[in-house]
């Protein structure tokens, strides 16, 4: 019952058109006409009738109040103007200057996956005397490092849990998130680069792309990003070099994928959630079929473990959510979606062309199989369309929160949420901050205007704000660095799968946060252990995992999404 029209108004109605705050309404105006109860529940809405309303706006005690509002308000929009021009100055432009002081020589490895482009941009990081890899992945990191030492080229790990230093290193393989602008190496690889449009994540392969302190800078990128890489190289004068690479083995869309019974050797199942993994393992188990497993809260130890028995033949099939279509390379002949839609975060959604392609470029592994097929358990005509759909040219780059504003006498919740408000620019994405403005809530009353930087690095720590769990335990700890105290210890417990994935977690937490403080603390034999632990569990029966009716016991297909089959829904529901 909005009465926009001008026959009553709300609380909300009076607000807005008359600039006055909630508690000069409470206090001066009449009691309202009358209340009902609004759709949302529990909520009453109360209406002042018009008359009552410009009788209480000619009141003296309101005109001051009005009068007051507009001169508050007027005050907020000139700051918010000069907060807004401030941050402004924090552009593409700062990166430009400081890329064009730098001598580098770029080359970039343009390709689909399964082409051979991150292969030949470690030929050359190997053939120089120093060097880094930057990936987006703690498990490809990982991967490189363990490939550069087998080989005689001695390589230090770095990423969010870990740094392995290996004596006589010339050569390091990190995360993207710590690239090292200091140390300037002869080589250095950028993969994956296709990722600076991420709004969450881009922003480091840009920082990366324009500073890091390389002779050599090799990208490694997916086609449709060629323009927008080129287009920054040429806004700062590099020299560039393309290299396109073709895919290695074709790939085929080979139709719907109808049961479970037709799992062959060498297939990739494709779902979106931990349970439909677990689900889908322990469907295909049931019928002698034993298959790893890969999903995103799985350790990265636990996770190659899980490679490592696909790759031997200990298991003869895999099940992963989308983290498989990320540059590991896996000996896969059939990559078939049992899903066809994912939720995003924000909400479920068809699968995009570009997400469909990385990860039905997993089939048909180089030196295994002469080709890939794609098949499809849902809606085959989205993943076939998909597949043959032309590249979408990729526009915006991303561009880092200014951690420098630190330094300024705004507060840390006045940049952050200006930064979010800023007018947009064409091409330009800025780096999404919003899980940065949920957290710093908690620790807002907390701070003082000394430990500004701190806080922004402890509000930065990359965790699942949406895990209320993991969350507690990121605020524990972040209270106690504040105040200068020992971190608690982890809250998780080790007796079941879930506790031991959460464990892991929140020890990756603590690690990343003693490090914001400088403290390096040595936690990997536990991690280790862990991980043990979780792969034992994941070699058990995993007959809990099976999905069932709630009403009547009958198992579901393993990527059901609703609780209960058609015939018990339509019997209580409908």
């Amino acid at each position: 019952m909005s009465r926009k029209s001008g026959r009553l108004y709300t609380q909300q109605n009076i607000m807005d058109k008359y600039g006055l705050p909630k508690h000069v309404i409470e206090q001066y105006f009449p009691a309202p006409y009358l209340e009902r109860t609004a759709h949302r529940k529990n909520t009453r809405v109360q209406y002042w009738k018009p008359e009552d309303v410009e009788k209480a706006l000619r009141l003296p005690e309101v005109k001051r109040a009005r009068q007051k509002e507009k001169r508050r308000q007027e005050r907020e929009k000139r700051k918010q103007e000069e907060l807004y021009r401030y941050l402004s100055g924090f552009d593409i432009d700062q990166y430009r200057i400081q890329a064009a002081r730098l001598s580098r020589k770029f080359t970039l490895h343009v390709g689909p996956t399964n082409s051979g482009k991150t292969y030949s941009a470690m030929k050359a990081l190997k053939e120089s005397e120093t060097g880094t890899y930057l990936g987006p992945l703690r498990l490809l990191a990982l991967e490189m490092y363990e490939t550069l030492n087998s080989e005689g080229h001695y390589c230090d790990l770095l990423t969010g849990e870990e740094h392995i230093e290996v004596p006589g290193a010339a050569y390091v393989a990190s995360t993207i998130e710590l690239c090292d602008f200091q140390t300037p190496v002869q080589t250095a690889v950028i993969d994956e680069a296709q990722m600076i449009t991420d709004r969450e994540r881009g922003d480091r392969w840009l920082k990366a792309i324009f500073l890091v302190p390389a002779k050599e800078v090799h990208i490694c990128l997916a086609p449709q990003a060629e323009k927008l890489i080129c287009g920054i190289l040429e806004s700062f004068g590099a020299e560039y070099t393309l290299e396109r690479h073709e895919r290695l083995t074709p790939l085929t869309f080979a139709g719907p994928f109808d049961d479970f019974k037709e799992a062959a050797d060498g297939d990739a199942f494709i779902v979106f959630s931990r349970r439909a993994v677990l689900s889908v393992a322990a469907t295909l188990e049931k019928q002698g079929i034993k298959a790893s497993v890969i999903y995103g809260a799985l350790p990265p130890a636990s996770r190659k473990e899980e490679i490592r028995k696909f790759e031997n033949g200990e298991t003869t099939a895999v099940v992963a959510t989308d983290a498989i279509g990320m540059g590991v390379s896996l000996p896969i002949r059939r990559v078939i979606f049992c899903e066809a839609v994912k939720y995003d975060g924000v909400r479920t959604r068809p699968l995009y062309p570009d997400e469909i392609k990385q990860i039905a470029g997993r089939a048909g592994r180089f030196g295994i199989y002469d080709e890939g097929f794609v098949l499809s358990m849902a809606e085959p005509e989205l993943i076939r369309d998909g597949l043959e759909r032309p590249d979408r040219e990729l526009k915006n780059l991303t561009i880092p929160f200014p951690e420098e504003t630190m330094d300024s006498d705004y507060k840390i919740s006045d940049l952050l949420n200006a930064w979010q408000n800023l007018p947009k620019i064409p091409g330009v994405t800025r780096a999404d901050m919003s899980d940065a403005i949920r957290i710093y809530r908690f620790l807002s009353r907390y701070t003082n205007k000394g430990q500004k930087h701190l806080v922004y690095r402890l509000i930065t720590c990359p965790f699942d704000v949406e895990d209320e769990q993991l969350l507690s335990y990121w605020f524990d700890c972040s209270l106690n660095i504040l105040n200068d105290q020992p971190l608690p210890e982890p809250f998780s417990g080790t007796d079941t799968l879930e506790e031991c994935e959460h464990r892991y977690r929140e020890l990756d937490i603590r690690h990343q946060l003693l490090r914001v403080i400088g403290i390096e603390e040595d936690r990997m034999e536990e991690k280790r252990q862990l991980c043990e632990r979780i792969n034992a569990f994941l070699e058990q029966d995993k007959d809990a995992y099976i999905r069932t009716c709630r009403y009547c016991g009958r198992i579901l297909p393993p990527t059901w999404r609703f609780p209960c089959c058609d015939k018990c829904y339509h019997k209580h529901f409908r």
